[in-house]
């Protein structure tokens, strides 16, 4: 681990794995590598080293435990406050991260899932999150996100919890102007984007902006002081 507070993580839970292709490019510039559990696993057989494993270890193989040195291993007994990744982002932010990227938080666990999807809230305040897998990348809008994609690009807004106010979009084919979205009243599944920049600005509640990468021409270009 940097001696020096590191600004991004890249996260990797016991979920679904991502692809060989997908976790090289989320190495890219290689950040603080933090596994939640039997994450470690999945980050060895890539082929790399996690820089810091937490959880109770009944996940991580033997041969993995192995190789892992004490410093290598934040120890936090099971119990029923939170799941692994939740003690991973704990341990993110004591150790200064600003940023972070989770994959292998998806799959066939919808009860883990619908959990993670809370985290991004959760830990609004104290970093920047996003989860990423090989089908897309998921954000929470907070006041305002915008950004540059493929025209055609598919994108969904889900609200996470409750209604959502007051939301504006431009850049989307079916435009949102001061209206809002309720889960089981009003989705905003599948929209297209038209036109660059993308902007979805929110004033009451707690929207997720789901940005699909499967047949992406191009990468998707945040504008954000992180990524």
């Amino acid at each position: 681990m940097c001696s020096i507070a590191p600004k991004h993580a890249l996260v990797v839970g016991n979920g679904e794995r991502p692809s060989a292709e997908l976790f090289a490019e989320l190495m890219v510039g290689r950040p603080l590598l933090l596994c939640a559990d039997g994450g470690a696993n999945t980050v060895a057989d890539l082929g790399a080293m996690p820089d810091i494993v937490v959880g109770d270890l009944d996940s991580v193989s033997d041969s993995v435990r192995g190789h892992l040195a004490p410093a290598n291993i934040v120890r936090i007994d099971a119990d029923n406050t939170g799941n692994d990744l939740q003690k991973v982002l704990h341990y993110a932010r004591q150790a200064g991260v600003e940023s972070a990227t989770l994959t292998g938080v998806t799959g066939g666990r919808s009860d883990h899932l619908l959990w993670n999807l809370s985290l991004l809230k959760v830990f609004a305040g104290d970093m920047a999150l996003r989860i990423v897998d090989d089908y897309c990348e998921i954000r929470l809008v907070g006041d305002m996100l915008r950004f540059r994609a493929v025209l055609g690009q598919k994108i969904s807004l889900s609200p996470l919890a409750g209604a959502v106010g007051g939301i504006e979009t431009r850049g989307l084919k079916f435009a949102l102007c001061g209206e809002a979205l309720e889960l089981g009243v009003r989705d905003g599944i599948s929209n297209e984007v038209v036109d660059n920049p993308v902007e979805v600005r929110v004033q009451t509640g707690d929207l997720l902006l789901i940005v699909q990468r499967e047949g992406q021409v191009g990468p998707v270009e945040w504008e954000s002081r992180f990524f």
